[in-house]
């Protein structure tokens, strides 16, 4: 049985999909399978793969379901009692492995890593430390939020600052357990490390030992309204959960300050109010059937947070166009 198996979810990244491949091959703790899923890619993504050969490499083809199911497909077929992703542009660090599997003790259940940032051409950016710099919208007293305290629980109720499923590592039997990813397009990462903090707390490991690739495909450029959607759901669905945790309440009155600092939503508070009105932290099937393209409710919240963001870039004579965290820490970084 190997000791890590590294999942992939590869998706029309032909340019970059074998570097990825290799650095999880290549990595200094050899113990490891690797599977990658291919995703329905429509570029040359499958000829690459089907070019590389190394007897603990498993590739299969399935048809588009997103990365969600591509994720989940990959981890069911996983032999090891760890999982490790890695994004098929994205690339890890030799030592990352040898370096993130000792840091996943009882205690800990999921482990990340500071974050090398790219550029598509793979150029250095700059280094994101975690919660401390890169951050991917502003707060109006960051001093009084959580980014300020040292709690990574606390922290991620704020941001999703481990930046990317690449940057996860976490046990086979919890994501059994807590019932996979959910069908969620650019928050299943953080709707499962939130998760997975009901659990036990994350662990960062303070060195940059992934390289995250910022370009002009990245999937959270797609739509930023139904980007800022999974936002408001991820915390309707976790705030009232870790608000009524025995670990949010042991630091005493300073915690509500605290969240009132921290909580943002691109202005669609409402959106926000109206889904925890409807106690998705404990409707589990309403909160999936908000994630059903189809469902009229989703709909609604949809087309109130279009206009209300249409009116904010109007108002400030500004491009509505998509944006997200890939432009922001680029922009962090005097590249874009």
């Amino acid at each position: 049985m190997p000791a890590v198996s590294v999942v992939i979810p590869s998706y029309n990244h032909a340019a970059w999909v074998a570097g990825a491949v290799q650095s999880a091959l290549g990595q200094t703790l050899r113990d490891v399978e690797v599977i990658v899923i291919d995703d329905g890619s429509s570029d040359a993504s499958r000829e690459v793969l089907a070019g590389l050969s190394d007897p603990r490499l498993t590739v299969v083809a399935q048809d588009n379901r997103g990365a969600h199911a591509a994720l989940n497909a990959g981890i069911e077929r996983a032999a090891a009692p760890v999982i490790a992703v890695l994004n098929s542009d994205d690339a890890y660090d030799t030592e990352r492995l040898a370096r993130c599997l000792p840091a996943l003790t009882a205690d800990v259940s999921l482990v990340a890593s500071w974050i090398e940032i790219i550029d598509a051409t793979g150029t250095a950016v700059g280094i994101k430390h975690g919660y401390r710099d890169c951050e991917p919208w502003l707060l109006p007293h960051p001093e009084r939020s959580f980014r300020a305290g040292d709690d990574p629980r606390a922290v991620l109720l704020t941001e999703h600052y481990l930046g990317t499923t690449s940057n996860f590592l976490f046990r086979r039997a919890d994501w059994a357990a807590l019932g996979g990813f959910r069908p969620l397009r650019y928050a299943h990462d953080w709707d499962l490390a939130l998760r997975l903090a009901e659990l036990a707390p994350p662990r960062l490991v303070e060195q940059p030992l992934l390289r995250y690739r910022v370009h002009e495909r990245n999937t959270i450029r797609e739509d930023r309204a139904a980007m800022v959607f999974e936002i408001c759901w991820c915390l309707a669905v976790h705030l009232p959960r870790h608000l009524g945790a025995p670990w949010f309440g042991a630091a005493g009155g300073e915690r509500m300050a605290q969240v009132l600092a921290s909580i943002y939503t691109y202005g669609c508070e409402a959106v926000l109010a109206t889904l925890l009105a409807f106690d998705l932290a404990r409707n589990e099937s309403l909160a999936l059937a908000l994630l059903d393209p189809a469902d009229a409710r989703r709909a609604a919240l949809l087309a109130d947070i279009r206009e209300r963001m249409g009116a904010d870039t109007a108002a400030r004579g500004e491009s509505p166009a998509p944006g997200g965290r890939a432009r922001r820490w680029l922009r962090g970084w005097g590249r874009a």
